[in-house]
């Protein structure tokens, strides 16, 4: 519930912060708010019967000495500052006062009638300093002569005694807070901070290979089990996984005979055959055995990049004459669909490369270019040559890759985002690419160009 009344972005630890001193703050004023009323209260309790005793101790010195006995007890109580006595007559004559009698006290004694109605003996009554800041308690009894006898009593040491605990209150109060902060500070170190952690960890996995795992080691042991939990559930799938990439390869390594076989007994039979009908199925069914065949093909050379077994038939070759190859074939069917193809190789450089590998990885990403590309857009193939490295880039006018997608589009059978049904493909091309340029001791990537687009590239080593 008070969650909802803080901003949404704002970090757990300074929202429990926040809380947490709340909490402390109402806390504390709560308890010196009811500490300072019973003490109050207490107080004035005890002032009354001060006064009242007093009262009884003046009365009965009068009774053996007079005035002159109640001069001689006010002066050796040393009450001059905070007490007052005055003795007057019945009709409200003054016969006799101490101190809180001046009139510079700003103390204004009650009138005799004031009182008329309070117990004989109890009768004691409030009286506020106009200024607002301590107030006198005045109590009066009935003397045996008839006189009365008025004794008043300040509450400033009263108040200064409150004041005293007040402050002291106040300090066990911002200790106490001080000590209820140490709680947040274990939390955003213990539990914030190793969330934080497995969250970083949960983005690298999504933008990864797959095999990063979440790391809790100096978290709550709640957490460090949910980590191991969900790393053996990752542990499982990547088990699983690798158990149907075995699989795949091996059912394509086992079906690349029979296709063979079907392709020659097919071929026969389209050579054997005269009647139209018959040679046109069996010209479609080759097209379909070829297309079998290419996927089982490239199922192999994926699996043999990957486990860097890939056979490479290397032959010194211009990188400026093979892009210029590549770039003439497409440029028909680019203008067909009203995509302009340029090339940009300022520097010529000769490397030691397959030619039908890299050919073909280079073509599959111009494949995906012209898919992705709209009417009116550009591609662009160009080459950057380093003191140790040759990167040729494929660059488009497309949607892009969606953020998190870089790393995942390059698995097999993984298709991004932006594609659609009318998209040709298994999601095989991109890890071709990706392992024909790891057989080169190379590297592939993508990313998002400024203006929109994407840029796939293909890095090779300038000495292979």
């Amino acid at each position: 519930m008070f969650s909802k009344l803080l901003p949404e972005r704002l970090p757990s630890t300074w929202r429990l912060a926040l809380l947490q001193c709340i909490t402390i703050a109402t806390s504390i004023a709560l308890c010196l708010t009811l500490a300072g009323m019973a003490l109050r209260s207490d107080l004035e309790t005890i002032s009354r019967r001060i006064l009242l005793d007093d009262l009884g101790e003046y009365s009965s010195v009068y009774e053996m000495a007079g005035l002159e006995g109640i001069s001689r007890m006010f002066v050796s109580g040393r009450h001059e500052n905070n007490e007052g006595v005055r003795v007057t007559s019945a009709d409200g004559t003054i016969v006799y006062r101490e101190c809180l009698s001046n009139p510079e006290l700003g103390f204004p004694w009650p009138a005799l009638t004031s009182l008329r109605k309070l117990p004989e003996v109890k009768g004691v009554k409030a009286i506020e300093h106009p200024g607002k800041q301590p107030h006198i308690l005045i109590g009066r009894v009935f003397l045996p002569d008839g006189k009365l006898l008025w004794h008043g009593r300040t509450n400033e040491s009263d108040r200064g005694y409150i004041e005293h605990i007040n402050l002291y209150l106040w300090y066990a109060g911002v200790a106490a807070a001080l000590i209820a902060l140490v709680p947040i500070f274990w939390y955003a170190g213990e539990v914030l901070q190793p969330v934080r952690s497995m969250i970083a960890s949960a983005l690298a996995l999504a933008r990864g290979s797959g095999r990063e795992r979440l790391v809790a080691s100096s978290a709550v042991p709640e957490l460090r089990e949910f980590a191991a939990a969900f790393n053996t559930v990752l542990d499982r799938n990547e088990e699983l996984t690798g158990e149907l990439q075995a699989a795949n390869d091996q059912l394509a390594h086992e079906l690349r005979t029979p296709l063979a076989r079907i392709r020659g007994n097919m071929e026969a039979f389209h050579d054997s055959v005269s009647e139209p009908a018959a040679r046109d199925s069996a010209a479609r069914a080759l097209d379909e055995i070829d297309r079998a065949s290419s996927l089982v093909q490239t199922i192999l050379t994926v699996r043999a990049g990957e486990h860097q077994a890939l056979a490479l038939h290397r032959e010194p070759l211009s990188i400026r004459d093979l892009l210029t190859d590549i770039v003439d074939l497409y440029t028909i069917s680019a203008e067909d669909r009203g995509v302009v193809m340029k090339l940009d190789v300022p520097e010529d450089r000769t490397l030691m490369i397959d030619q039908q590998r890299l050919t073909q990885a280079i073509a599959n990403l111009l494949d995906n270019a012209l898919t992705y590309t709209p009417s009116e857009g550009s591609i662009t193939v160009r080459c950057e040559m380093g003191e140790a490295e040759c990167i040729i880039h494929v660059e488009d006018t497309g949607p892009g890759v969606k953020p998190g997608e870089e790393e995942n589009i390059w698995m097999r059978f993984v298709r991004g985002s932006a594609a659609s049904a009318k998209s040709p493909g298994m999601g095989l091309g991109l890890s071709l690419v990706r392992a024909v340029a790891t057989a080169h001791g190379g590297a592939a990537g993508v990313n998002n160009r400024p203006g929109g687009g994407a840029d796939f590239w293909i890095s090779l080593p300038s000495g292979a």
